[in-house]
């Protein structure tokens, strides 16, 4: 497949990491590429490690695995709670099992895992990981980024360029749509690399009493 003809979703929470997010994001975009930034909400504000805002162009749940020919998953701590969210692996398993690119960085290897993907392949992530993937079954690699089929994987923010370039290859390898089927996920507005103040990312318990945290992005005047 044409990299220009491919349908790219890449993934976002609080916490992410910022150049494992951005990069891909611009890359993909330069090149031509339908590059669609998926979240848990459409109308939220998700902040990364260091505060900078991003609002997802389409939510999760709207999204078929039929509509992409890559996912991409950058890590930081977002794949935390990407891992929890039962519509976000849902997406990634289905473009799995449809034979298409997933990619994941750094901690993303969880959402793998959590997916129920890892078993039997060939994966890399952040060492602090590792047992995570190996629990899960995969063959763990000290290799920067691995391929393994339509998996491909990468360990840090510094192989970003070459984790991309894998990806790029992946897609080469899938088979063209047909015109009347490309591009049927479409976002309905841009999203920026441009902002005018941070996101600082905070944490509030599910419930009254509960252990469980959840994240929020509250934009800073």
């Amino acid at each position: 497949m044409e990299i220009a003809n491919a349908t790219i979703g890449v993934l976002v929470e609080n916490q992410y990491q910022e150049l494992e997010f951005w990069y891909p994001v611009l890359r993909f975009t330069e090149v031509g590429a339908n590059v669609v930034v998926i979240g848990p909400s459409a109308t939220t504000t998700y902040g990364s490690k260091l505060g900078f805002p991003v609002e997802p162009q389409v939510a999760v749940a709207d999204v078929s695995p039929d509509d992409l020919d890559a996912v991409m998953i950058p890590g930081g701590f977002a794949p935390e709670s990407l891992r929890r969210n039962a519509d976000v692996l849902k997406l990634v398993r289905g473009v799995h099992d449809a034979g298409n690119v997933v990619a994941a960085v750094c901690h993303a290897g969880w959402v793998l895992a959590s997916a129920g993907i890892a078993a039997g392949r060939t994966l890399t992530s952040v060492s602090i990981i590792k047992d995570d993937m190996v629990n899960a079954g995969a063959h763990y690699s000290e290799d920067n980024v691995v391929r393994d089929g339509n998996l491909v994987t990468a360990r840090l923010p510094n192989d970003v360029g070459f984790w991309c370039r894998e990806v790029e290859a992946a897609i080469a390898d899938l088979p063209e749509r047909s015109p009347e089927d490309r591009r049927k996920l479409v976002a309905s507005k841009p999203v920026s690399a441009v902002y005018h103040a941070p996101a600082v990312v905070r944490q509030k318990a599910a419930g009254a009493g509960s252990a469980n945290y959840l994240q929020f992005a509250e934009p800073q005047a």
